[in-house]
């Protein structure tokens, strides 16, 4: 690559890149989670920002706010508590690629300033730069199986362009070393160093050098066959040393690019000749400006964003205890950066309260990571578009509805975010904005009609039989009549249920008793439970469980009929009120 072009591709891809990143960080002030976060114009959000940002760097808590910072978003201190192998993936990912940054990219403004001496073929610069390239390749390599283990339902939350930068980073990495490999092979790159360093040298006097180099910096001269005569090797350590080794060191400890030299051997003379040392320096330096160019449009942007997030996390955290609420301004802007510095790590799924209903459900939708992904989805337009009256809602809207009603709040995914995300503060954003789109949460609409109504409407007479094995399938303990059948209706579970004690004197109270669903269980008539009172009111508060005297998993079957309801009434939501 010339280098006119090679600058003006520099600066187009640095011009792609901040554009991008001015247009994602003024998302953070423009994109709107929440009905409170709607009346809050850009500006005040923005002015709000910089208040936050001066307070915390100017006030007397700056120390601890910057200690936690590096503690946070350096040493990874949440995730190190979580998960200490993706901990120790991301620390090779980040140190190995800042280090690469630093030392090779930006060798001569950094390396060459601190070493005066520099020279990239020398020691301990050619190890580093491998040592650095393998820990970033063996880092993605134990994210991607710490990920794949503990990915706490089938199929992950996916975004556009979700690998991109994986694979630009890839092929950085790869040409890097293939580049390398090539160079420390070829005997085009060994006569130009001589022609550019000893000038004009008769081919003979050369004959000890080129002996040197091939039997010891792996240069795969095509006429030199092993064994080589070890006096002319002899020879040519003279030379080298009065020559060549104040700028090159013998590249054996380049333990990548070493080995992969040697591999490509072989074919050395065919990429002279194809003149691979040009285009593989032009594939590699195109990867590295389009990998730059194409940061702020990748779920990486949250290289950018997650530092970002942990410090707005540890002002919020070090705020004098005096100080009053956050404001919606401050809110809104923290929730639309959330979006954007996610890691998409799925711990949260793993520590999921709702994580085995997300697998009787067979919806993915519930755990955290999902929705996240439909919380984006949904205030950029793509989960709710336009309908005309009467249309039905998407799929995908009322899967993403499901997983943010039966939401628990515990706060088990805030508490565990190693980025510091407020994902509860999120979650109750993003159930506002569809309730104002109108879907509303499945206690409403499935209490809106009486279980006998619902009943009926599953009424296999009306064209829509249960699969029985299916069922047996998603909801083993409702399906299985040893898990009631040791129900002796001794009413134990009703006298310490608290939603029955509650409902006593209402004028609209729980419609069965917790003995009364159980019954009718036994009775098979589970059709009859799933639009209960009872079932939908149930504090999943375990006292009838812990109190039966025969061991009946009591709240257990009222989470797995919520579940079933779920599945099986919102597949005749749109039939009419039966008669």
């Amino acid at each position: 690559m010339s280098s006119p072009l090679f600058q003006l591709a520099l600066y187009v891809s640095l011009a792609v890149c901040a554009a991008g990143l001015l247009w994602r960080a003024a998302g953070w002030f423009r994109i709107r989670i929440g009905p409170d976060a709607r009346a809050v114009a850009p500006s005040r959000r923005m002015a709000a920002a910089v208040r936050g940002a001066a307070s915390a760097l100017l006030g007397p808590r700056v120390l601890r706010i910057l200690g936690a910072f590096v503690l946070d978003a350096l040493l990874l201190r949440r995730l190190f508590a979580i998960a200490k192998l993706r901990w120790f993936a991301h620390l090779l990912i980040l140190v190995g690629f800042t280090l690469l940054l630093l030392m090779h990219a930006l060798a001569p403004l950094v390396t060459a300033e601190l070493f005066p001496a520099y020279q990239p073929t020398l020691n301990p610069f050619l190890f580093l730069r491998n040592l650095f390239g393998a820990m970033v390749v063996v880092g993605v390599a134990l994210l991607l199986l710490a990920r794949r283990r503990a990915q706490a339902v089938p199929g992950e939350a996916r975004q556009p362009l979700a690998a991109t930068f994986v694979a630009i980073l890839g092929l950085v990495l790869v040409s890097g070393f293939l580049l390398e490999a090539h160079k420390i092979a070829s005997p085009r790159a060994f006569d130009r160093m001589v022609d550019q360093f000893a000038g004009a040298t008769d081919p003979a006097q050369l004959a000890p050098l080129r002996a040197l180099w091939a039997s010891e910096f792996g240069v795969a001269f095509p006429e030199l066959k092993a064994p080589i005569d070890p006096v002319l090797v002899e020879q040519g350590r003279h030379l080298h040393r009065d020559a060549c080794a104040s700028c090159h060191a013998k590249p054996a400890s380049a333990f990548v690019s070493y080995p992969l030299a040697r591999v490509m051997a072989p074919v050395t003379g065919l990429l002279d000749a194809g003149r691979a040392d040009a285009w593989l320096l032009d594939l590699h330096v195109f990867a590295c400006l389009l990998g730059l160019a194409s940061l702020p449009f990748t779920r990486f942007f949250h290289a950018v964003a997650s530092p970002l997030g942990l410090l707005v996390d540890a002002t919020a955290r070090h705020r004098a205890t005096s100080a009053p609420k956050v404001a919606v301004a401050a809110r809104s802007s923290r929730r639309a950066l959330a979006l954007d510095a996610c890691v998409h790590c799925g711990l949260c799924d793993r520590d999921c309260s709702v994580a085995p209903l997300a697998r009787y459900l067979d919806n993915p939708g519930l755990l955290p990571s999902h929705k996240l992904v439909a919380t984006g989805a949904l205030v950029a337009g793509r989960l709710l578009p336009s309908r005309r009256d009467g249309d039905a809602l998407p799929d995908a809207a009322l899967r993403a509805a499901d997983g943010a009603y039966h939401c628990t709040d515990c706060g088990r995914c805030t508490r565990r975010c190693p980025v510091g995300l407020d994902l509860a503060d999120l979650w109750e954003a993003g159930r506002g904005e569809l309730a104002a789109a109108g879907l509303a949460p499945p206690a409403q609409w499935v209490q809106a009609r009486p279980a006998v109504a619902w009943a009926e409407a599953l009424d296999p007479g009306r064209g829509r039989p249960a699969v029985a094995g299916q069922e047996a399938a998603f909801a083993p303990l409702s399906s299985d009549r040893r898990s009631f059948a040791r129900c002796v209706q001794c009413q134990t579970c009703t006298n310490v249920c608290p939603v029955v004690a509650h409902s006593m004197g209402c004028d609209h109270g729980i419609d069965l008793t917790p003995q009364k669903v159980m019954n009718l269980l036994r009775l098979g008539l589970r059709d009859l439970t799933l639009g209960s009172r009872m079932v939908w009111d149930c504090a999943t508060c375990y006292q009838c469980q812990e109190n039966c005297p025969e061991g009946v998993r009591v709240t257990d079957i009222m989470c797995e009929l919520r579940a079933l309801a779920v599945q099986r009434l919102g597949a005749v939501r749109s039939v009419g009120e039966p008669s």
